[in-house]
Order: structure tokens, then C-alpha cells, then sequence
């Protein structure tokens, strides 16, 4: 299918719109005036589809890359890296993050808003200018019908993304299936948890029988057939695993517990799982993305995790702003950021080159020498995606701006709980240069690779489960899994998806419908480690030669209880009288 040159153009530059902005659609009440003149023509209504995907998109991720001062999305000064203990290093205790790592998500922050992890409203907002677009879209008077069928299709998926992230994060949801008006009811109640399920797999499927394969390059970045297949599995993913694949929930809800859980413990949702994920493996291989390996694994990982529009991502959030608007992700280049060192708990994670796990040391101080050898030795994807004390970023070879020595406001380093953390984040800067900005990837290849991994061991199917795990193991220059036992090969899976996905917003949510024995007990709650060192001057290093030793540290006590196995919704919309809150809020 093609679309116009020009509309391309636009799109890619209107992407970037700045998604807290009211959305210009939301007409006043009893005027048309503003829909009928956006979907007059195309070229205005290439805009009204861009806002769509830049709300739609930032809604579940601005948690993780963005400054979210009003906590319009869920949180501010702070990312879910902290929250799922992949970081630890939260500076000033007024921050979303050191709040709710010390006690917990709540549902009113004494305003009426919900401190947690997602914005319930904003979630709204997007799905209604997704509707938006979609029933007027036929208005426009220049655009080819098969357009118009397209872009009614990309917004069902759109929509069936913000679908995916609040099923995850509250089980069922109030089901909005059109743009409200001022005589529709607004109190709509939650749906069951099947019945969101339901939605969101049907969205998927009238989507992808009409999104095509591929759109020509200044086009990358719209939803393909790839991505509403994508959805559809990570929504089945979530559906299988323990938390809601079960007789009983988390915590008892009485006559409403068939939100939080399905009622039974069913194998077939692991079959689901698995079929839609070789669904998106087969569809990717079959249109041109591939997992990247070249035979270089830092490379080919820093390639796929941060090199934009590459062969392994599916769907990226393409806004290119720089340090200001990535608040959350600042590049590392003098920025203390909010959320930039490794917890000790996340270090553990990752193998050697050889495969064996590492060794640190306790509390007993050793020589800073030590440290450097055993950093040299770590696997590629920690290099690609942490820059060690004293040391210059192997992500980012031979680059003063990327150099130890040349780091201004070096001081910061060590700042976040008075550690140097475990690693300082490169991640999303592989080559980058004096690059500040990224493109966050919301679905790689990669993922359903492991979803396979994960869903074929579940069903008792080790053979099928390790061929998948090993191409992950493989580009990641790893020797091959050969363990078939259940229980064991569970664990190396989830341990796989903790490096492979390290602060790309998967952790929190893994853990928590894993139902890990462990989550409040290092993972989430529990004693939270770093490193500490002491330095040549006494303050703080920049080359090796500035450090002395190193030792492990307790920081703090991270919280957990049951209640936060799912998101509190906002007690200004509690008391609104619809909505039933989850469980221990």
C-alpha cells in the first residue's frame, strides 16, 4: 500500500508531539465544527493519527523515559527500573521512586491521585482520540478507502496496546468500544478480566487482516500487522502465567474476584501463549527483522537495543527529544538523570563470558584491581548496557564523550544513596556519539523468542523451549541451555528475561505475574545492595587510578505486600461511585 510523500513526511515530524498536550480533538460540547474541519482533508488528518500514536505510545512507557512532573502518566522524577529493583539509587526521598520502593504504591497520594506505576486517565484519553480518529477518518475527502480502512486498523491497535498495559497492570477495566458524548454515561465499570482479555484479542485480530506487512521507509514506525500480532501475544503471555492463570487470586475479592483472575488454572492459555508467539517470530522472519547476530555480541545487542528503526525492532516510541523531554533517561554524559545505577540484585543477574556466574565480594573491602578484572569478565550485555567505575564504556569504544576521564559533573557518579550503584547507564546510547536522545524499543523481536521459551517449557515441551532460548543465548555469545528439567529451566528462562530486557519496562510486571517467591525478599521488597568504594582523595574517582576499594552495602528496605501485585486506581475516580478498587487499597 502506498501513501502519499508528503503525509509520510508529516507523520514522522508530528510524531513527536509532546503527548501531555490536551488533545485538539476534544470538541466543545455540542459543536462538530472542530472534528468536521480536522477530517476535512488528509493533510490535516495526518495529524489528528500522529497525536494518536504519540499519546497511545508515551501512555505506558512514560514511566520509564519521561519527566512526568503531574504525574500524568503515574509517576514523576522517577521510572520503573526503581520500583522493580533493577536500580536502586533514588536521591531525594520526594520522588515517586524512593516513595513507592519505601512504601509501596497507593492509591491516593493525598490528592486523590493513585502513586503508582500508570496515569488510569490519561489511558482514557489516548483510547478516545484513537475512537476519534477512527469514526471520522471517512470524512476525508482526498484519502484512498483503502487508507482509510488502514488507518482504522492502526488505531484498533493502538487502542488494543493501552488494553495490554492496564490488563496487566489492574486485571479487568471499563471497556470503551467508541468517543463519548455528552449523553453518554461516562461511569462505565470494569470488565471481568476474560472479557478485557477478550477485547483486546479481537482488536488485534480485525487489525492485523487489514495493517500491511511494511510501509515504505519515511513511514517506519506505524503499526504493522507484525505489531497487533505482537499485542496479541504479550496480552496471552500475561494471561497464562501464574498470577492470573489460577483457581483463586492473590487476594481474596469475593463476588468480584473474576477481575483479578480467570477461576482456573488452564494449560491451554500456555498453548495460546505459545501459538501467538510463533505467530510474531514467523510474521517477523517472513518480512525482513531478524535477531541481530553478526558473531559480535555486544555489538549486535547494543545494535538491537538502541541503533534506531533496526532490524530487530517492531515498534519503537519515536519521539527524539533530547535531555529535558527523556528526563528520566538522561544520557550519561553530566547528567545525575533520575534513575542511572545498577542494584546489585540486577548485577547478580548477569553471567560471565563463559557462561558461570560471577563472584563479588561482601562487606569486607577489597582491591578496586579486583573489581576491574571481574567487570572485564562480565557477558557483552552487561558492557552494552552499563558503564563500570573508573572504566570507559565499552559501548562506546574510543569516545572521549564517552570516557571516564571526560565526564563532567563527574561527582554525580556516586551520587544516587551515596553508592556508585552497580553500573551506570549506557544501555540506550550504543555508538551514540553527543546523541542525547533515543527511541525507546516497546516490542523487540527478542521478547517472543523468549515468550516461546517460557510458554514451551510451561507445557512440558524442553526440547522447543531451549531452541528458542538458545538463539537469544546464542547472539548473546553464551554457551547454549541443555537443562530440561521444569523447574530449573524455569528459572534460567526468567533470569534470561531479566539481562535480555534489563530496564525496558518488562521487569516489574515478570515478577509480579511470575508470583516469584523471592519478590519481597530482595526482588522487590527486601534488603536493596549496591557497591561502595573508597577513593584515592577521598570524595569521589574518575579513572582507576582514583579508586581504592570496593565492597557490597546494604542501602534500604524496599517494600512489598500482597497488594501490589496489581495498580490502585485513583481515589478521585473510586469515589466517583464505578469503579470497584483492587484489593488491599
Amino acid at each position: 500500500m502506498k501513501i502519499s510523500r508528503y503525509i509520510a513526511i508529516t507523520f514522522v515530524f508530528v510524531i513527536g508531539l509532546s503527548a501531555c498536550k490536551k488533545g485538539f480533538l476534544e470538541k466543545p460540547q455540542g459543536s462538530d465544527t472542530n472534528v468536521n474541519s480536522i477530517f476535512s482533508t488528509k493533510q490535516k488528518a495526518v495529524a489528528a493519527i500522529a497525536q494518536a500514536y504519540s499519546m497511545s505510545l508515551a501512555a505506558g512507557i512514560a514511566g520509564i523515559v519521561d519527566y512526568d512532573g503531574n504525574r500524568t502518566y503515574g509517576l514523576s522524577s522517577g521510572s520503573l527500573s526503581h520500583i522493580s529493583g533493577e536500580v536502586n539509587d533514588v536521591k531525594y526521598n520526594w520522588e515517586d521512586g524512593w516513595i513507592i520502593q519505601r512504601s509501596g504504591m497507593t492509591a491516593d497520594d493525598g490528592s486523590g491521585k493513585a502513586r503508582s506505576d500508570d496515569g488510569f486517565n490519561f489511558n482514557f484519553r489516548a483510547i478516545r482520540q484513537n475512537n476519534l480518529v477512527r469514526e471520522n477518518i471517512d470524512k476525508v475527502s482526498d484519502m484512498a478507502e483503502i487508507e482509510k480502512e488502514q488507518v482504522k486498523a492502526e488505531m484498533k491497535t493502538l487502542t488494543a496496546y493501552r488494553y495490554e498495559e492496564m490488563f496487566k497492570r489492574y486485571g479487568g477495566v471499563p471497556i470503551v468500544t467508541k468517543s463519548l458524548t455528552v449523553e453518554d454515561s461516562i461511569k462505565i465499570p470494569r470488565s471481568s478480566l476474560q472479557t478485557t482479555l477478550n477485547h483486546i484479542v479481537t482488536l488485534c485480530d480485525e487489525a492485523a487482516a487489514v495493517l500491511p506487512d511494511n510501509y515504505p521507509a519515511t513511514f517506519r514506525g506505524r503499526a504493522t500487522k507484525g505489531v497487533a500480532l505482537a499485542i496479541k501475544a504479550e496480552a496471552l503471555l500475561f494471561a497464562a502465567r501464574p498470577l492470573f492463570n489460577a483457581a483463586s487470586p492473590y487476594l481474596n475479592f469475593g463476588a468480584n474476584n473474576n477481575l483479578i483472575c480467570f477461576g482456573n488454572e488452564d494449560q491451554q492459555r500456555w498453548q495460546k501463549a505459545a501459538d501467538a508467539a510463533k505467530a510474531v517470530v514467523d510474521w517477523s522472519l517472513a518480512n525482513g527483522y531478524q535477531i541481530i547476530n553478526t558473531g559480535s555480541p555486544l555489538d549486535d545487542y547494543g545494535t538491537a537495543v538502541a541503533t534506531p528503526s533496526n532490524m530487530e525492532v517492531l515498534l519503537a516510541y519515536k519521539n527524539q527529544t533530547g535531555p529535558g523531554g527523556n528526563g528520566n533517561y538522561y544520557s550519561p554524559q553530566g547528567q545525575s538523570g533520575g534513575a542511572n545505577g545498577m542494584s546489585f540484585g540486577q548485577l547478580t543477574q548477569y553471567y560471565k563470558m563463559d557462561g558461570s556466574n560471577q563472584s563479588w565480594t561482601g562487606t569486607t573491602a577489597r582491591p578496586y584491581a579486583e573489581y576491574a578484572a571481574r567487570m572485564q569478565e562480565m557477558e557483552p550485555r552487561y558492557k552494552a548496557s552499563a558503564m563500570a567505575a573508573g572504566m570507559d564504556a565499552w559501548n562506546n569504544p574510543n569516545d572521549q564523550y564517552w570516557s571516564s576521564s571526560t565526564v563532567s559533573n563527574a561527582s554525580t557518579w556516586e551520587g544516587r544513596g551515596g553508592t556508585e550503584a552497580c553500573g551506570r547507564r549506557v544501555k540506550f546510547w550504543y555508538r551514540a556519539g553527543n546523541r542525547p536522545w533515543f527511541e525507546f524499543p516497546i516490542y523487540r523481536l527478542a521478547e517472543f523468542y523468549l515468550d516461546l521459551a517460557e510458554a514451551n517449557n510451561e507445557l512440558g515441551q524442553p526440547a522447543k523451549a531451549l531452541e528458542s532460548l538458545n538463539v537469544i543465548r546464542k547472539r548473546a555469545g553464551l554457551p547454549n541451555i541443555t537443562e530440561t528439567n521444569q523447574s530449573d529451566l524455569r528459572k534460567i528462562i526468567q533470569r534470561e528475561w531479566a539481562v535480555e530486557f534489563y530496564e525496558e519496562g518488562h521487569r516489574l510486571y515478570d515478577v509480579k505475574h511470575w508470583k516469584l517467591p523471592d519478590i519481597g525478599n530482595g526482588i522487590i521488597g527486601g534488603t536493596k545492595k549496591s557497591f561502595v568504594f573508597t577513593y584515592a582523595n577521598g570524595s569521589y574517582g574518575l579513572v582507576a587510578a582514583d579508586y581504592k576499594t570496593y565492597s557490597t552495602q546494604d542501602l534500604y528496605n524496599g517494600f512489598w505486600n500482597s497488594s501490589q501485585y496489581l495498580t490502585p486506581f485513583p481515589t478521585t475516580e473510586i469515589n466517583k461511585g464505578y469503579l470497584i478498587q483492587n484489593p488491599g487499597y
